[in-house]
């Protein structure tokens, strides 16, 4: 919605970045929908065309909750807390977003609010991250009135030529070649309350919110996946995770997947397949880390499921993106 905006404010060819694309700059709004790889193929357009690499950043740095994030974006602004706030956008946001997830957790004294892909990798995907940090830096700032921060930003992606300006534009260290992309929060500062806290008005908007007729429902397969994709963070993919995380038993899960003609298996394959991809086109992370993180027991275990599911190595895989 802000991009066209932002391409002129860069004395950038609005029309040359959305050509092909299939969508009117003049259609742009809250409630507009894209596929996902539409949207990926449009940011890396306007990356591109524009010479500006950061402009996701610049892009997510536009951000309104109030009008850009719709009735989500007024009930965060009710809750009780800074920290009920980004449950309400980690529970909500499935509802908007068919291609990433949203997590928040706790890390001893600090709180991570993350963003991460599950299903597709481009060039854009670099851009959408750098968005999305600066989204989430905007949406804690504004929950609590400008009291409270993030305190440092992490990136998938190594770092720019320009790296200095993400931490002035983000006015906060910027870390970089990390497994994950989000911005961290001291726990200390999750019990702010928003200025408009509003316990009646809060129920009010959830039950407006509990009763829509959402335009697509996910089925069941991709709320897996989106679980799996959760599970890579901290514990693991593993079935009874997945399972527990839904509510359901693991037989229950298997018999339901089968139900649609898929397998946990396959699901857990497809999504550390493309996790992998990422952080071997986007990041400098070793190898063995890569593995290590997606829940491999050892980097040779790992490089056989990625032969199996790409047909080269890791290694291979990497220096073929970057020739």
């Amino acid at each position: 919605m802000e991009l066209p905006g932002l391409l002129r404010d860069l004395d950038v060819d609005v029309d040359a970045v959305f050509e092909g694309s299939g969508v009117s700059p003049g259609s742009l709004s809250p409630d507009l929908r894209l596929p996902f790889p539409d949207l990926l193929d449009l940011l890396e357009r306007a990356a591109r065309i524009s010479g500006f690499p950061h402009i996701g950043l610049l892009l997510g740095l536009r951000f309104d909750l109030t009008s850009h994030h719709g009735l989500i974006g007024a009930l965060m602004q009710t809750a009780p807390t800074l920290k009920q706030a980004l449950v309400d956008f980690a529970t909500w946001q499935p509802e908007y977003s068919s291609g990433a997830i949203v997590y928040l957790h706790r890390l001893g004294d600090e709180y991570e609010l993350g963003h991460g892909t599950y299903a597709f990798s481009s060039p854009g995907t670099r851009v959408l991250y750098d968005l999305v940090v600066g989204v989430g830096s905007c949406m804690v700032r504004q929950l609590t009135g400008g009291s409270v921060g993030p305190i440092e930003a992490h990136f998938t992606h190594g770092a720019e030529e320009d790296e200095a300006i993400y931490g002035r534009l983000l006015r906060m260290p910027a870390r970089f070649n990390q497994p994950r992309t989000g911005v961290i929060l001291q726990a200390a500062a999750m019990g702010t309350a928003p200025p408009g806290s509003d316990p009646l008005e809060r129920q009010r908007l959830l039950r407006i919110i509990e009763d829509a007729a959402w335009t697509t429902r996910p089925d069941f397969a991709t709320k897996v996946s989106r679980a799996i994709r959760h599970h890579l963070y901290y514990d693991g993919p593993t079935l009874p995770a997945v399972a527990g995380e839904l509510g359901l038993h693991p037989r229950t899960l298997r018999r339901r997947l089968h139900d649609e003609g898929q397998t946990f298996e396959r699901l857990r394959d497809g999504v550390r397949f493309a996790v992998a991809r990422e952080l071997l086109e986007l990041s400098g992370i070793p190898v063995a880390e890569v593995g290590a993180f997606l829940g491999f027991e050892a980097p040779g275990v790992f490089s056989r499921a990625y032969r199996r599911w790409s047909g080269t190595s890791p290694s291979n895989w990497r220096q073929g993106k970057r020739t």
